[in-house]
C-alpha cells in the first residue's frame, strides 16, 4: 500500500518532459490560430478609434465657430506627409498651418492653433479628399466653418481612415450642411492597395472624383 501512496506522490509532484513538450505545443498552435484574429481586432479598434476623433474634430470646429463667431478651419495633411494629423484653427490671409509639423511650429503666422490630432503613419493613416476645396484661393485637404453657415464651401468633403494592416477602412463625411457622419465604405478608394470592409457601420455613399 505504501509503495502505492509514493508512486502516485512521485506521479503528482511534476509533469514529465514528455507533457511539458505537448503543453507548449498545444500552447504554441492555439497562438498561431489566435493571433491573426487578435491583429485584426486591434486595427479595427485603431481606425475605430481614429475615425472618431476626426469627427470629434469637425464637430469641435463647428461648435466653437459658433461660439467665437469667427471663422475657423480644419486642415488635413496631404499624402505625402510625415503623420496623419488633423489641426483646428483660425483663419488668416495665408492659411499656412501645417498639422504635421512639431507643436510649436504647426501655425508660424497670425493663425492660433486651437486642437491638433497627430497620428503616426504605423497603424492607422488617413486623408482629406473634397470634389471641391471651395474655388479659387481655398486650401486645399482643408474644410473651413463659420458662424451660422448653412452651407460649406468644400463640396463633398471626406476623410478616409485606413489601417495599413488589412486597410480596414472607416469613411468621415461632411454634408453641404455641414453635418459629420461616421461610414464604411463599400469598395476601396480608387489608388487604394488594401481595403477591408468595416462591420458596424451605415454604408457611404460613392464617394465622387477628387478635387486637384
Amino acid at each position: 500500500m505504501k509503495k502505492h501512496v509514493h508512486a502516485l506522490k512521485a506521479r503528482l509532484a511534476g509533469l514529465t518532459l514528455i507533457e511539458v513538450l505537448v503543453g507548449v505545443a498545444v500552447l504554441g498552435v492555439i497562438l498561431a490560430v489566435a493571433a491573426p484574429s487578435m491583429a485584426d481586432l486591434l486595427e479595427k479598434r485603431r481606425v475605430i478609434a481614429a475615425a472618431e476623433e476626426v469627427a470629434g474634430i469637425l464637430n469641435y470646429a463647428k461648435a466653437e465657430t459658433n461660439a467665437t463667431n469667427s471663422w475657423l478651419i480644419v486642415k488635413f495633411g496631404p499624402p505625402a506627409s510625415s503623420m496623419s494629423c488633423a489641426l483646428v484653427a483660425t483663419t488668416g490671409p495665408a492659411n499656412n498651418c501645417r498639422c504635421w509639423k512639431p507643436v510649436n511650429e504647426v501655425c508660424p503666422g497670425a493663425q492660433k492653433p486651437l486642437r491638433l490630432f497627430q497620428l503616426p503613419l504605423t497603424h492607422v493613416k488617413f486623408e482629406a479628399s473634397a470634389k471641391s476645396w471651395g474655388g479659387p484661393g481655398a486650401p486645399s485637404n482643408a474644410i473651413r466653418f463659420a458662424r451660422d453657415q448653412m452651407t460649406i464651401a468644400a463640396e463633398k468633403f471626406s476623410v478616409e481612415v485606413v489601417g495599413t494592416g488589412k486597410g480596414y477602412t472607416l469613411r468621415v463625411e461632411v454634408n453641404d450642411a455641414g453635418r459629420v457622419k461616421v461610414c464604411a465604405p463599400a469598395v476601396p478608394k480608387q489608388g487604394a492597395t488594401k481595403f477591408s470592409k468595416m462591420s458596424g457601420y451605415g454604408e457611404c455613399s460613392p464617394i465622387p472624383a477628387p478635387a486637384p
